[in-house]
């Protein structure tokens, strides 16, 4: 094995999978079965610590899915388990050899990821990985809040602790050296300098920093501020810790970014989606992706269908693509889909059934678009939403059952949705703008590059208090951005923009290298709310 694989990293990933991850008790003689068998691959294949992850995980997934959750993993069970899969790819991968480009179906790997089914996974201090625990059965706004600030923190604080050179304390001292001291720590050491970290909250007039076990007054009089701050977020500030529970701070900044590539590499294939993963499936995306020029996607906003002249141009729009032979692979509709919100239960209903019937004939118009492109639909705000929670269930069935019987690929997911690439329709500008604690000065990046940052940043689309946004609380693993997405899309009422926020990894610091991983982050502004 490599330096990388020792017989105790590759036990301790073996054990992490079925013990931690998917509750199997693993008997020494399979776990040095899997190793002498891994071991052969990873020499074969040069294999990196990630794809080895994913396999022990592929084979933990098909040993339950064969044998049901068994307390025990019995030997002669897990190898044919294993042979099974071993044979499975064997024969996959001769397919893949003879696979072309035309052959190849990408509606295979095309998922759309409804928020309410996606696996509620919550990071461990204990076991130092994610532990995966049941959705709750019913939606519930009255559980308690502390859980979700304690969630976020341990996400991000363990993200932190990857990158310690990043923190270096400010005294002479090597008791913090390369570590964030936690806010009891600073009991007795007035006069020193720190750098801390913790949820940014407000009360009795004053601004304060809190931890899982304290919190402590901050004077903000000397900071200066370059970026967006609001109540809610996770942030690091350097300071000297002046008095009993009050901190000077003199910056304050953001959590860094993580490479979503050293998040998996760190913390192996998780089912965050709750789809199957496949190896082969990434070799053939890896292979012929780039071959796929014509595949495209149409992104739309605050399209109002109970306008007339928003019909107009969208079949104009649809007979452009049917004429030039440029069907999209996808059309991602975004709400609002009325002009008004949603407040009368009898006369919106009756305009929601109208309005998709009505798309659902235009679509109708034109056979190959309906036929071969995905139509995605995202609920906006005001869309079957009275208290403004997030996320937003699906626009109910009973209102687009005859779209769906003309447009077979037609999908109504939640908001937001995926992962991958994430869809959320919110005025978020707006709302961590008006929310700011101060107007930043000096600021050397455009107002989207700082709103875009501060959510990927904060590895979450919500990072406010409660009463400013609120959510289901049961269900704010869903609206995390972690692992950092390839692609996110902000459907807001502000100006349209796309842009690629930098996501650096361990081992590269380079803003300007044409290797550094990046986030492509677009608004696609208003269809019909900004003039067509």
């Amino acid at each position: 094995l490599s330096i990388e694989f020792t017989t105790m990293s590759l036990t301790q990933m073996i054990l992490h999978q079925f013990n931690t991850i998917y509750g199997l008790i693993i008997r020494p003689e399979s776990t040095q079965y899997l190793e002498e068998k891994l071991g052969d691959i990873i020499r074969r294949n040069n294999l990196q610590r990630n794809n080895v992850s994913n396999i022990i995980e592929e084979i933990a997934n098909a040993y339950v899915k064969q044998n049901g959750q068994i307390d025990f993993v019995e030997l002669e069970k897990l190898q044919e388990v294993f042979e099974a899969l071993q044979l499975s790819k064997e024969k996959n991968l001769k397919d893949i050899e003879t696979l072309t480009p035309e052959k190849v179906d990408r509606d295979k790997f095309f998922h759309v990821i409804d928020a309410f089914d996606m696996p509620r996974w919550k990071f461990s201090n204990e076991k130092k990985g994610f532990i995966r625990h049941d959705k709750p059965k019913v939606i519930s706004i009255f559980s308690s809040k502390a859980p979700i600030y304690s969630e976020r923190f341990d996400l991000i604080n363990q993200r932190l602790k990857r990158r310690s050179g990043h923190f270096k304390r400010l005294t002479s001292s090597s008791k913090f050296e390369n570590k964030l001291p936690s806010l009891k720590d600073l009991r007795g050491r007035e006069g020193e300098e720190f750098t801390i970290f913790g949820l940014l909250t407000f009360s009795e007039g004053k601004y304060q920093l809190e931890d899982k076990d304290w919190q402590i007054w901050l004077d903000l009089s000397e900071c200066e501020i370059r970026e967006f701050y609001t109540e809610g977020n996770f942030i690091l500030a350097k300071g000297r810790y002046v008095e009993v529970q009050k901190f000077k701070v003199t910056s304050i900044e953001h959590p860094p970014l993580e490479d979503p590539d050293d998040t998996r590499k760190e913390l192996g294939h998780l089912d965050f989606l709750g789809i199957p993963y496949s190896l082969e499936d990434e070799e053939v995306i890896k292979r012929y992706e780039k071959e796929w020029k014509n595949t495209f996607l149409v992104i739309m906003s605050d399209l109002w269908l109970d306008q007339s002249k928003t019909f107009a141009k969208l079949r104009t729009m649809l007979k452009v693509y049917q004429d030039e032979n440029l069907i999209p692979f996808v059309f991602v509709l975004i709400g609002n889909f009325l002009s008004e919100p949603f407040v009368n239960a009898d006369v919106h209903s009756a305009k929601y059934r109208v309005a998709f019937d009505s798309l659902g004939n235009l679509i109708a118009e034109f056979p190959s678009i309906a036929r071969y492109s995905h139509f995605v639909f995202v609920p906006g705000c005001s869309d079957f939403c009275l208290n403004g929670r997030s996320p937003q269930r699906h626009i109910p069935n009973m209102y687009t059952s005859r779209l769906k019987s003309k447009v077979p690929k037609a999908v109504f997911t939640s908001n937001p949705c995926s992962q991958e690439i994430v869809i959320f329709r919110e005025d978020i500008v707006y709302k961590i703008k008006r929310n700011n604690i101060r107007t930043p000065l000096n600021a050397q990046e455009s107002v989207e590059i700082q709103v875009t940052k501060t959510l990927l940043q904060q590895s979450h689309l919500c990072p406010f208090p409660l009463p400013m946004k609120p959510i289901y609380r049961d269900y704010d693993h869903t609206l995390r951005l972690y692992p950092v997405p390839d692609v996110l899309i902000l459907a807001d009422i502000y100006q349209g923009y796309s842009i690629d926020i930098p996501v650096l990894g361990s081992t590269n610091n380079d803003l300007d290298n044409s290797t550094t991983k990046k986030c492509h982050c677009l608004n696609p502004s208003g269809f019909s709310s900004n003039g067509y």
